[in-house]
């Protein structure tokens, strides 16, 4: 074997070696580097392994406080904890137990201190992050609403007494938020919401519209990044949500809100 054969064959084994090590950095990246190699290796053992430590820290905050009977919770996403209701609402029965990143899968597993508290009402908006796939692979349709239901059926066998009220998932702005959504798959998704309110004799609360504009996304007017809400998208919600939860203290309220000023850009 001549000399240029020794050095073609030797570029094109360095070649070959670099691609591979390319291709598996890629691929190591995508997983989650070392993280990944933590938890799936050197951890893998342990039973929080796929939960995020904020996550924990919330759910056993939750666990804690104490539990009156006579609770008002708020259970969903960085959208229901982003805001203090009891103070929006003037209400301090209402609890908030939002927590940022929640998906349906990880309201079924802390649900267990939800029902442990018996509480007076449920207003649960939850959804978005499953199909954004924010932590884990995007859901379709048919499995959100598949452990949806799951939830749905505990509210039922457990806590028969409470009253659920089903919120519709809001839109995104697409030309603002970097966490892209067609907004037909979310129309789509509360449709289903509908059906599955009716299902378990729950009330449904269409949110959605109240906040969307005339392009079916989630108007300018009540956010900053596509996604959240602002203080004026919090007291749209509020507006439309009040009636439900408070029941007494609605025609005073009216009385002496002037957010109505405050909610229209």
């Amino acid at each position: 074997m001549n000399n240029r054969a020794i050095i073609l064959l030797l570029f094109t084994s360095l070649t070959l070696n670099l691609l591979c090590f390319v291709l598996g950095t890629f691929f190591w990246m995508k997983k989650g580097g070392w993280e990944y190699f933590y938890k799936k290796i050197l951890n893998k053992n342990s039973p929080k392994e796929d939960y995020d430590p904020y996550y924990l820290h919330k759910k056993s905050l939750f666990e804690l406080l104490p539990k009156s009977g006579l609770e008002i919770i708020f259970l969903g996403d960085s959208l229901t904890e982003q805001v203090d209701w009891s103070e929006l609402l003037q209400n301090p029965n209402i609890r908030n137990r939002g927590i940022g990143g929640d998906t349906t899968d990880l309201i079924l597993n802390r649900l267990d201190t939800i029902l442990a508290s018996k509480p007076k009402k449920i207003f649960l908006m939850v959804g978005i992050n499953d199909m954004l796939g924010l932590g884990q692979a995007v859901k379709t349709i048919e499995q959100i609403l598949l452990v949806y239901s799951a939830i749905l059926t505990e509210f039922k066998n457990k806590i028969p007494n409470t009253e659920v009220f089903i919120e519709s998932v809001l839109p995104v702005h697409n030309k603002i938020t970097r966490y892209w959504q067609d907004n037909n798959n979310i129309v789509q998704l509360n449709l289903h919401l509908i059906e599955l309110a009716k299902e378990f004799s729950y009330q449904y609360i269409d949110v959605y519209s109240h906040v969307s504009d005339s392009e079916n996304q989630l108007d300018i007017c009540y956010t900053e990044d596509g996604l959240h809400l602002n203080g004026r998208g919090y007291l749209k919600w509020k507006n439309v949500i009040e009636k439900y939860v408070n029941d007494t203290n609605r025609t005073i309220l009216k009385n002496i809100s002037t957010e109505d000023v405050f909610t229209e850009c």
